[in-house]
């Protein structure tokens, strides 16, 4: 674990209480978390081509005793990720939808991570009305529009109903995801640069 190029950041949502790890790991063996919103925490990995893993990706979670190895302080473990994330997924997609004012954007995996892309969040909420909204129900999955497009906010509902519904037949096999990469189903608003938990669109 030496190259600090292969840091990512990885979006995941708290465990509920009655299912987390008996015996808890040491300390200095917990993966580094910063606290984002809602339920969502942001932890950081080494990225591994795998070509055994389904994704073709395998990931090393890093702990703060690593930090000292990869050159990188745990304070500063965000933004070398969200660097490293830009420069592993260059072929950024944004596809519209053609009834509403909401876009899917694809990055090839961690579609959730672009959450930290600061640059990327305000040009993409210069082509919505209103603040902006996502929906990333999923850690490959990332929907956006703007709180003055109820209809595009609606697009972003029925999204993350067909992620957590992929079980079924009739779900969308386009939303499918891992169970292990599922992360939640409220809608995110970003206000002053801050996100929170979308309760309501004026």
């Amino acid at each position: 674990m030496t190259d600090p190029s292969l840091i990512v950041p990885l979006m995941k949502a708290r465990v509920p209480a009655e299912v987390q790890l008996e015996f808890p790991l040491p300390a200095d063996e917990e993966p580094v978390r910063d606290a984002f919103a809602g339920e969502l925490y942001v932890t950081y990995a080494l990225e591994h081509a795998d070509e055994s893993a389904p994704s073709g990706r395998r990931y090393e979670y890093i702990a703060r005793r690593h930090c000292a190895e990869l050159g990188v302080e745990p304070d500063g473990l965000r933004a070398r990720a969200v660097l490293n994330l830009r420069d592993r997924r260059p072929e950024l997609g944004l596809n519209w939808y053609p009834d509403v004012r909401a876009v899917t954007v694809t990055v090839g995996g961690l579609e959730a991570s672009l959450l930290l892309d600061e640059g990327f969040l305000d040009k993409l909420a210069q082509d919505v009305e209103g603040d902006l909204v996502v929906a990333a129900p999923a850690r490959d999955v990332f929907v956006a529009s703007g709180t003055g497009h109820p209809e595009g906010v609606d697009k972003l509902r029925w999204a993350v109903a067909q992620v957590w519904a992929r079980e079924r037949s009739d779900a969308d096999p386009a939303w499918d995801a891992p169970a292990s990469a599922l992360l939640g189903h409220e809608l995110l608003v970003r206000r002053a640069g801050a996100w929170e938990i979308l309760t309501t669109v004026s």
